[in-house]
């Protein structure tokens, strides 16, 4: 019979067991149906784990923002950020959140603006969100995909320019707040007027939100 241990931790000389987490469960589901073919388990065990994560974004509410997973990879989903309040009111922008395939271990998501944005933590160039400065350690059993977006709402409501990777914008918004709205309103026409124009990094996936 196979054991299924539960990770745990030592304070001083006590044993103390943790509860176990959905991701711990599911890995020790697919170890049980598969205990030799470890790349299969990794594989099935992080499908049902990102099931597991959309199914918990679908229990949260946050306003304005549509996902769904890519019809091409489970790795990769689609986002789309309706604003409808503050500097980027209008706005209609598209993103990318890219899962690395150790989720949920290691590495942080990345989130990829694939409409421009400008805003000082939001890299000019690859469009980048800046999400270590409040993800800087992926937490396994702490953090959840439901969160990331969270956080991708949070940036348009309150603008912070320390640490900034658009180090323009966040120039702008501290001494030149009617230059930096200018430059915020041109992005904003911008994803309206491409708002029925597929993107060219999802034009071929046929869960693309256009």
């Amino acid at each position: 019979m196979l054991a299924i241990n539960y990770p745990f931790f030592v304070s001083n000389t006590t044993v103390i067991f943790r509860r176990p987490s959905i991701f711990d469960l599911v890995a020790n589901v697919i170890i049980l149906i598969d205990p030799k073919n470890q790349m299969e388990k990794n594989e099935y065990a992080l499908d049902y784990i990102l099931q597991a994560e959309y199914n918990l974004l679908r229990k949260q509410i946050i306003p304005g923002i549509i996902v769904i997973p890519s019809g091409k990879s489970n790795l990769i989903w689609n986002g789309v950020h309706f604003i409808s309040q503050g500097p980027y009111e209008g706005g209609v922008f598209r993103f990318l959140i890219i899962i690395p395939n150790t989720f949920p271990d290691n590495d942080s998501p990345q989130v990829l603006f694939t409409s421009s944005v400008y805003h000082p933590q939001i890299n000019p160039h690859t469009g980048e969100l800046d999400i270590k400065r409040y993800f800087p350690v992926w937490k396994r059993n702490g953090h959840h995909l439901w969160q990331v977006l969270r956080y991708i709402r949070r940036i348009f409501q309150k603008i912070e320019t320390i640490n900034a990777v658009n180090s323009e914008a966040a120039h702008l918004y501290e001494h030149d707040p009617g230059a930096f709205l200018l430059k915020v309103s041109e992005c904003v026409n911008q994803s309206k007027d491409n708002l029925y124009i597929p993107d060219s990094t999802t034009a071929d996936d046929p869960h693309a939100i256009v």
